[in-house]
């Protein structure tokens, strides 16, 4: 793909030219941006739709145009932007969807350096309005025989007096991981299971050592343990979940070395249930073929970890994936069974569909061999995250007051809302088992997404540690839409932020993890 930097919107080729309108203020007409005024004196038609009443410039409403003189494009998006006092991450970001989703592939001229969004600069808005135009863009075909593919963005070009290069390609970047992660969570649980989990890290290990250059100083590993292993190392959790299924788990490590070796790594652990039917503790069939997403957030944590490494971040970055099926059968883990983790503790399982926590508390232990610096999970942990939360909000755990802001913060950047929840406290004592160190489940009921968060709590490294509970948004509510990739993009603001200037801190904007919500 090519993304060009022009000053000029004269001369340029493309087969989609987007421009803007803002809405009518009080006693005011909808404004053209200094784009759209240019297309209307060409042609006209903005200004007439303007005054007809037929496009009022209100977010979320898209008028195309075609054939207009003296531009050599096919057709013409005027895009409406809302009101200019109300612009926000959210209304941006919309809108480039928007695009992505009638620009019908070839080249996009993009004018949206002119959408001022308060406090954000240039390259917010060059990362932004990529990552999000070409992932709204992509209509998957899926394993269907008949149709056709949707046709692919191939060029940008963004009209703008500075030069945002480096941003624009973080936001094609961005775009393809979450492409990659969502293909992973669409595929079938009968093509994606844990071996193919597996193959996928081990793929985007070669495509890199192929595009790598003698230049590049970093290096992109993977490191797959197989059933011996997982039990050798005393991964209790991750070989009681997986005893019900005739496919072996693995357990993957694919990490990104973009620093020296002695600076300690950022580790994001994801949860890779690759089916979960719930065990003996079955879960009812209505819905159940949605389990195929349970392993939404080991594709966000490796997606992640091949983000960092094409953009070539300066940071050692691990992506832990414990991938299993949860299945019931004859040898399947039964409600009651006490089984030892990896690092010594007893867990009386009192529910087997509780299966996610057992799997990630063996990866935070390995986690705390690494020594990292910070430790994120991410997990499609529990639907009592999406009775609190719903689906628009990721259910945030975190004890640690600066990394929460840091989450916060490129949470309000990638407009992909987080909400803090609590954890520890009175709901350890939920936990108490009178024949284990720790049950699975609380046996208050209740707060069942605070209860999980605490009960990882006790296996998670001592640095700042922050777990994500994804179980409302790592899909799309709508059923046919499928994965999200959510919180990737947190989580590649985040990272590159935190690459940039050693801290998280979003560009030009101060933030509250409960803003990000809104």
């Amino acid at each position: 793909m090519k993304i060009e930097v022009v000053k000029k919107l004269s001369g340029i080729k493309a087969d989609t030219l987007v421009a803007g309108v803002w809405a009518a203020g009080k006693n005011d007409k909808p404004e053209m941006t200094p784009a759209a005024a240019a297309v209307d004196k060409a042609c006209g038609m903005v200004s007439a739709a303007i005054e007809a009443g037929d496009f009022t410039g209100k977010a979320g409403d898209i008028m195309a145009l075609h054939a207009v003189k003296g531009f050599d494009c096919k057709r013409v998006l005027i895009v409406g932007l809302g009101a200019k006092d109300a612009m926000s991450e959210k209304t941006f970001i919309a809108a480039h969807r928007k695009v992505g989703k009638f620009a019908r592939g070839g080249s996009v001229a993009l004018t949206s350096a002119e959408w001022t969004v308060p406090e954000r600069d240039e390259a917010w808005a060059a990362r932004s309005a990529v990552r999000e135009m070409l992932f709204a863009s992509h209509k998957p075909q899926g394993l269907k025989t008949k149709g056709e593919p949707a046709k692919a963005i191939t060029d940008i070009f963004w009209v703008s007096d500075k030069n945002p290069a480096d941003d624009l390609q973080a936001g094609r970047i961005a775009a393809g991981a979450m492409l990659w992660a969502k293909e992973l969570q669409d595929l079938p649980p009968n093509i994606c299971d844990p071996q193919f989990l597996a193959q996928a890290a081990a793929s985007a290990v070669e495509e890199f050592e192929t595009a790598a250059s003698k230049a590049d100083k970093g290096r992109l590993t993977v490191k797959v343990l197989d059933k011996n292993a997982i039990d050798e190392a005393g991964m209790g959790g991750v070989i009681g979940v997986c005893k019900g299924s005739a496919v072996d788990p693995v357990f993957i490590e694919l990490a990104w070395h973009g620093a020296s070796e002695d600076k300690a790594p950022v580790v994001l652990v994801g949860k890779g249930v690759c089916f979960d039917a719930g065990g003996i503790s079955l879960k009812p069939s209505r819905m159940m073929d949605q389990m195929k997403f349970d392993m939404s957030g080991g594709a966000v944590v490796m997606a992640a970890v091949k983000a960092a490494a094409d953009m070539r971040l300066k940071e050692n970055v691990v992506a832990l994936v414990p991938a299993v099926e949860n299945l019931p059968s004859g040898s399947a883990q039964k409600p009651a069974d006490v089984i030892t983790m990896m690092n010594g503790m007893t867990v009386e399982v009192l529910n087997t569909d509780a299966e996610g926590r057992l799997i990630l508390a063996d990866a935070l232990t390995r986690a705390c061999e690494l020594n990292p610096a910070v430790c994120i999970d991410v997990a499609t942990l529990t639907g009592a995250c999406i009775v609190a939360l719903g689906n628009d909000v990721s259910g945030l755990f975190c004890d640690d007051e600066a990394l929460t802001a840091e989450m916060a913060c490129a949470a309000d950047s990638a407009h992909d809302p987080v909400w803090p929840l609590p954890m520890g406290g009175g709901y350890a004592k939920a936990l108490e088992s009178g024949v284990a160190d720790i049950a699975n489940i609380g046996w208050t009921g209740g707060a069942g997404a605070s209860v999980a968060a605490t009960f990882l709590s006790k296996f998670a490294p001592k640095c700042p540690w922050a777990h994500l509970d994804v179980a409302g948004t790592a899909q799309a509510a709508s059923g046919k839409s499928g994965g999200t990739a959510r919180p990737l993009p947190l989580l590649l603001e985040w990272l590159t932020a935190r690459a940039v200037k050693g801290t998280a801190k979003a560009k030009g904007k101060k933030s509250s993890a409960k803003k990000s919500a809104k």
